[in-house]
């Protein structure tokens, strides 16, 4: 729409990069389905151990550079993060094509270093800290997703700071058909989405115990913490029903199946008050009532657009809600306000205006200074 050229670098999986031969050579170019020229390179899964990530990082760093490099001089370097070897190697990739770069921060980095641990050493997680704040500091501008870090990285001293929410593409909107008949009267609960450390769903699952008789709770999805989530689940002698990751029509069925879905952000991360679920804006458009078990902007969210309950991750006070919502099935309805609320503030459409107009001012910028 634009009329721009688009150049990607981003990594596949070993087993999608195998898949086609064209991707095994180091300046073999593909078409994507907007028409943008896409440079791949394979990359391992995410490891569960803290050496691996880092092996990984920087074996994903090492291949991603020279396809970066071989692209023609760019107007523009774009890196987007939350792979934190895209912030660096977009980095040099603009210093060497003297070039302005938009870093597009999805995720709260470095807070995140800090509220995860995923470093152990104290000395490591400063270096990493200060290492990831160099290169926001010196971007032509950094793009956050919520206001809340944005305000984080302008008192941190990084000058030239926007928000461009998440959002979801409102050009076909497809609401979600009558639920099927129910043969049961519990409600029904669902979980679709990542299964990792920052969700906190060992909650979810201990609050399923305390209410067995009104409720059934379906976790839909894959992670790191999927193995140990499965085992905790059955040490408690939780009565789950584990389902693997859905696209399609599966995933539609899933949705239809649920009276409320669950959003899960941990509690004791405080990187989380300005982290907002992609998932919400899903939900929200197709209507899904959300248990939603977040704070700050992501539980703002659901109360601003009335589409579903905040609780915090006590078991007992999500055990609560739901014998709430079976006895009040009414609270189940949200309506049309949560649809309403994407297409005024969060249709991808708009969104993606707005993120031209600011590309286009950051080149027209550049050609007056340069």
């Amino acid at each position: 729409m634009a009329g721009w050229r688009v150049n990607v670098v981003t990594p596949r999986t070993v087993e999608q990069f195998d898949s086609t031969s064209s991707n095994r050579r180091l300046r073999s170019i593909e078409v994507g389905p907007h028409g943008e020229h896409i440079r791949s390179y394979p990359s391992m899964k995410k490891p569960s151990h803290i050496a691996g990530k880092i092996a990984k990082n920087i074996v994903d760093g090492a291949l991603m550079l020279p396809r970066a490099l071989l692209q023609a001089r760019p107007s523009i370097v774009i890196a987007t993060v939350p792979a934190l070897p895209t912030m660096f190697i977009g980095f040099i990739v603009a210093t060497i094509f003297r070039r302005p770069l938009l870093l597009e921060m999805r995720d709260a980095w470095p807070d995140l270093i800090s509220d995860s641990r995923i470093l152990r050493w104290k000395w490591l997680t400063r270096l990493a800290h200060g290492a990831v704040r160099a290169v926001q500091r010196r971007a032509t501008v950094v793009v956050t997703v919520t206001d809340g870090f944005a305000d984080i990285l302008a008192r941190d001293g990084v000058r030239a700071v926007q928000t461009i929410h998440n959002g979801i593409s409102t050009r076909h909107f497809e609401p979600l058909h009558d639920r099927p008949k129910r043969t049961d009267a519990k409600l029904h609960v669902l979980y679709l989405g990542n299964l990792g450390e920052s969700q906190g769903l060992e909650s979810v699952i201990l609050a399923s115990t305390m209410v067995p008789e009104h409720v059934k709770l379906r976790i839909v999805g894959g992670g790191t913490a999927s193995d140990r989530l499965r085992r905790y689940a059955e040490k408690i002698d939780a009565r789950i029903d584990f389902q693997a990751p859905a696209r399609g029509d599966a995933l539609r069925s899933h949705y239809e199946w649920a009276d409320t879905c669950v959003v899960s952000l941990r509690d004791d991360w405080a990187s989380f008050n300005h982290t907002v679920p992609s998932k919400i804006y899903e939900l929200l458009s197709l209507g899904c009532h959300i248990t939603g078990i977040v704070k700050g902007e992501a539980a703002q969210i659901i109360s601003d657009a009335a589409a579903g309950d905040i609780v915090d991750h006590d078991p007992i006070h999500i055990a609560d809600l739901w014998r709430q919502l079976l006895t009040d099935k009414q609270k189940l309805d949200v309506g049309k306000t949560g649809r309403d609320w994407v297409f005024e503030k969060a249709s991808l459409e708009k969104l993606g205006e707005k993120y031209v107009d600011l590309i286009n001012g950051i080149i027209t910028s550049e050609k007056k200074h340069g």
